[in-house]
């Protein structure tokens, strides 16, 4: 059985990280510097509302402490 290779199609890209999507094996794969993740679909959606969420909480004052020039794009 011959495996198909990944031919990922970049979703976007930036000077930190790459997005692309396979449409052979139905993955995306994420690119940040040396380090490739791949992941569903699904599990990708999550996972970009969990850093959303954890930049909100970052960004958000507790005890006087603010981190400056941090913006939350919802």
């Amino acid at each position: 059985m011959a495996a198909t290779a990944c031919r990922p199609q970049t979703v976007f890209e930036s000077a930190t990280v790459a997005i692309q999507h396979c449409p052979d094996c139905q993955m995306i794969h994420l690119t940040m510097g040396s380090i490739t993740m791949r992941m569903s679909e699904h599990h990708f959606s999550e996972f970009a509302k969990d850093i959303s969420k954890g930049l909100f909480e970052f960004n958000t004052p507790a005890e006087g402490h603010i981190q400056p020039g941090l913006r939350v794009l919802m």
